[in-house]
């Protein structure tokens, strides 16, 4: 009689602590989840030992961690779009007010001849402006997404320099630019011969831009052992040291660019077009004398 009462006993003791352990694993999870649920990114369960119950709270506390993670990426990609809208909106109002105002001007129909021919071309101006900052926005979103896939392939890159220096010619011959292409011995090199024409004709389009009148613009090719380096030089307004790691950042425009027409896309597509494909692209530049753009392409 003695032994059934001592195994009841026994029982009893054995399920009052099974119900305490369960209760405190069922408070310990909840717990954790209630500090889940409520977003309480400061607290943490302490993890005491290599029970069910620990590695369940450590799989909690993994948990959180994601959600901080996750929670810290979604705010940074907001501020980003807020950051670009914001710089889109600002570098589309100058144009846009130039277009209405001159239209306004059209519209009042007391203008000579001459005058509305002069507003009217101010007006394409602008809208041509509108239609490559578009362009380029677009050719920029689809390669920072990756909607766009560059194909590096072992090339020559003398056509393609050649091509690059083509699509600036009309705008160099307009303000009397000599563009100056030191002989070198064509070399095959890893690249995309559309994108990489694309990026050079950025930095040639930039060197024209900030070039006075009558000036010329020096490029060379100087083969290194892992790289060519592709050197674009100009002698116009050039740029202050504390900007050349700021001038590569989307809509970024230097102290010495305010006066002139641009939306400080041109050198950053030219960076990511380089990283694309395995280059990188350099800046050195004395203020009034000279600027030289280098761009590393790989050697095959």
């Amino acid at each position: 009689m003695i032994w059934i009462i001592i195994a009841a006993c026994l029982c009893a003791v054995s399920g009052v602590l099974c119900y305490l352990y369960v209760k405190k694993v069922f408070n310990s999870i909840d717990d954790v989840l209630d500090r889940v649920l409520a977003k309480d990114t400061g607290l943490r369960v302490e993890i005491t030992g290599e029970d069910r119950l620990s590695k369940l709270t450590h799989k909690a506390n993994r948990i959180m961690d994601m959600y901080i993670s996750e929670t810290a990426q979604t705010t940074a990609e907001k501020e980003t779009i807020q950051g670009f809208i914001s710089d889109m909106s600002h570098q589309m109002k100058t144009p846009l007010s130039g277009i209405a105002m001159y239209a306004d001007l059209l519209l009042e129909e007391s203008f000579l001849q001459k005058e509305q021919l002069e507003f009217l071309t101010r007006i394409k101006s602008a809208t041509g402006n509108l239609q490559w900052m578009m362009d380029s926005l677009i050719k920029m979103s689809r390669l920072e997404v990756g909607a766009i896939e560059l194909t590096p392939v072992r090339q020559n890159i003398k056509q393609t320099i050649s091509d690059a220096i083509g699509n600036v010619l009309a705008a160099a011959s307009q303000k009397g630019i000599d563009i100056i292409a030191e002989d070198f011995t064509d070399i095959p090199l890893l690249h995309d011969m559309r994108w990489t024409q694309e990026a050079i004709t950025n930095v040639l389009e930039n060197a024209v831009k900030y070039s006075g009148e009558g000036g010329k613009i020096q490029i060379a090719v100087e083969p290194l052992p892992m790289y060519t380096k592709i050197v674009i030089t100009d002698f116009g307004a050039g740029i202050d040291k504390n900007e050349w790691h700021l001038i590569f950042k989307r809509f970024y425009r230097g102290a010495s660019a305010k006066q002139t027409e641009g939306a400080g896309l041109g050198l950053y597509l030219a960076a990511i077009i380089m990283e694309k494909q395995g280059g990188y692209i350099m800046v050195d530049s004395v203020p009034g004398k000279f600027t030289s753009f280098s761009l590393f392409l790989q050697n095959c």
